[in-house]
């Protein structure tokens, strides 16, 4: 049963809506035309990730063997499920004033945050990311966006390394869970040194566990960066994290908690 709130949105959404409901029990793909004329051969799971993001006031587009969104003057690319990190409101969750600062992005997936961060006004973007098939899209969307970034093809990590991470999808949540058929190999660079090399004015750290990492760095290094943005992602890293960056001299400005997963929240700390 399609409830009334997915159904208005198929309805706003998607011209030929009717097709859609013929996929729901079944793994074929069909052509779903959206209401801004795009054609898209879908499966349901597929169907139901673009036009929640179409509701979110993006447009679509086919871009080589992906897919191309755009929002006001953002352009962002990628494949499916990979574009399902659009859902999340970026507007709401990172707005914080960027301009003519130094941004470093820990876990930056696809590149959407540092396309965000330039667009508030970074003047340049310095992006971790240890899963090396992203960086074709993060190369990408840094250039449909005049972004200034630099990209490390590197995780946060306790020392510099490397390390086997077991997934089950290639998605938002990769390495989180640390279970799964399959593997990856991914290079790890050591917190503090991600840090002191990076020269930023600001941080956003969202690597699916990997921040407790940031409990272990000596207090000095943590206040080279003035403003912080941390996906905690569970009870005890929260903790951890928030009794080392007040303890570290670092005020506690919010604490939002994910409204799907009460153990996931956003912390954001300021130096005093």
């Amino acid at each position: 049963m399609v409830s009334i709130k997915s159904l208005l949105t198929i309805l706003r959404t998607t011209r030929n809506f009717w097709v859609t409901l013929t996929l729901r029990k079944s793994s074929e793909k069909k052509e779903i035309i959206f209401r801004n004329g795009c054609k898209l051969k879908l499966t349901w799971y597929e169907y139901t990730i673009v036009r929640d993001i179409l509701a979110k006031g993006y447009t679509v587009e086919p871009f080589d063997n992906a897919l191309l969104f755009k929002k006001g003057d953002m352009k962002i690319v990628g494949p499916i499920p990979l574009v399902s990190v659009l859902l999340e409101d970026l507007e709401e969750i990172y707005s914080v004033d960027c301009r003519n600062k130094i941004v470093l992005d820990v876990g930056g997936f696809i590149g959407e945050t540092a396309v965000f961060f330039s667009a508030k006004g970074a003047k340049k973007v310095i992006i971790y990311e240890p899963v090396l098939p992203h960086h074709q899209y993060i190369k990408t969307n840094l250039a449909l966006n005049n972004v200034n970034g630099e990209r490390h093809e590197e995780g946060l990590g306790e020392t510099d390394g490397q390390t086997n991470v077991y997934y089950e999808n290639m998605d938002e949540c990769f390495g989180l869970v640390n279970k799964g058929p399959k593997e990856l190999t991914i290079k790890t660079k050591s917190a503090r040194r991600i840090i002191e090399e990076s020269g930023a004015d600001l941080a956003k750290f969202d690597c699916e566990g990997a921040e407790a990492n940031l409990a272990s760095i000596p207090q000095e290094v943590l206040r080279r960066i003035g403003f912080y943005i941390i996906e905690v992602h569970t009870t005890e890293i929260k903790n951890m994290i928030v009794d080392k960056f007040q303890r570290s001299g670092f005020t506690l400005l919010k604490d939002v908690p994910n409204v799907s997963n009460k153990d996931v929240s956003m912390v954001f700390f300021q130096r005093k």
